[in-house]
């Protein structure tokens, strides 16, 4: 009993401490993103406005790392509590780097997308025909598109409150990681999207809701040729096209979520049904979603081996014991 009882403590132990490692990144990560992108703003000349700044940034992260001890009988709880805070706050930081990626000058990457498309056969105005002549999958792709910010919300509180508390740290690392290596890539890939290039009005769609494919052609068209454009978190739009976020995002919601058996199947279906909808209901063209994915596998990846469980002190003996005699149950019974 006494070796059943060390068995649990060493893994425990070991367990925590693999939780308290993707803590300790998520909150360095919230803070370092809040210097780096509003510095980089500054430097670049663009103004912000009605965000959170540095200081008060700051300030909250250092308050959530402060009470966090007195969540320590409630980890899921507190878990759920941190990503939902942490998630929130690099709302703010990640969309002005978006902004910011789009403030290059870089000539506009539309054809380039759009033969790319071409060349993997894709027909864009015929896909939209089919799918907006069937209400049902319309319908299906307007919901599954929707899901996004919902997801994002409650997928990480739910893997915390049931106990996939690592996997719920590793999501929202997993989502900033994304969302910021995505803005470097879309430097180089400016572009209006689908719906303005093939000069689809939504208005015209019979089942398919693609008002969000163009309200944000606005902020991009002044971001991006406009040197004293002002960024207002308060009108801010997802501005970018290539690689799509959605689909990205789409990808880590279903990783995510395979981590617990009666989340699993449901969301992988939602999920496949989102990153398809990114090339339906938004501007995204079908390279925008492949790429979009390609990020994630990456980023996910990636974050996955840097908070990797370690393995427990109990997982492998030392190889000097190796030679040693293992006294078995009857052994120890006598």
């Amino acid at each position: 009993m006494l070796i059943i009882v060390f068995h649990s403590d060493i893994h425990m132990e070991s367990h925590m401490s693999d939780i308290s490692a993707s803590r300790y990144i998520l909150s360095g990560l919230t803070a370092f993103s809040y210097v780096v992108v509003y510095s980089l703003a500054s430097a670049l000349g663009l103004k912000v406005e009605n965000v959170l700044g540095v200081p008060e940034a700051l300030l909250l992260v250092a308050a959530i790392v402060a009470s966090a001890s007195l969540l320590n009988r409630a980890p899921l709880f507190r878990a759920a509590l941190e990503n939902f805070l942490y998630g929130t706050l690099l709302v703010f930081p990640i969309t002005i780097a978006v902004y910011l990626a789009a403030r290059s000058n870089v000539p506009w990457a539309d054809e380039e997308l759009r033969q790319m498309d071409q060349a993997l056969g894709i027909n864009w105005p015929a896909l939209i025909a089919f799918v907006d002549s069937r209400k049902n999958l319309s319908f299906v792709l307007n919901i599954a598109y929707r899901s996004f910010h919902f997801q994002l919300l409650i997928l990480p509180f739910m893997l915390a409150s049931t106990g996939h508390v690592l996997r719920s740290y590793q999501m929202t690392i997993a989502y900033a990681v994304i969302c910021f290596v995505s803005c470097v890539i879309s430097i180089w890939y400016p572009a209006l999207g689908t719906y303005s290039v093939y000069h689809m009005d939504p208005s015209n769609l019979k089942y398919i809701d693609g008002k969000l494919a163009t309200v944000f052609l606005d902020e991009l068209i002044g971001i991006h040729s406009n040197s004293n454009f002002v960024f207002d978190f308060g009108r801010a739009e997802g501005i970018m096209t290539f690689p799509s976020v959605h689909a990205a995002i789409a990808a880590l919601c279903a990783w995510a979520a395979w981590d617990a058996k009666w989340l699993r199947y449901p969301m992988l279906l939602l999920n496949i049904l989102m990153a398809a909808s990114a090339a339906i209901v938004s501007n995204h063209y079908v390279v925008d979603v492949i790429a979009g994915i390609g990020v994630a596998g990456f980023c996910i990846s990636a974050v996955s081996f840097v908070t990797r469980p370690r393995r427990s002190a109990i997982g492998s003996r030392p190889q000097g014991l190796n030679a040693l005699p293992v006294p078995s149950i009857s052994d120890i019974s006598a």
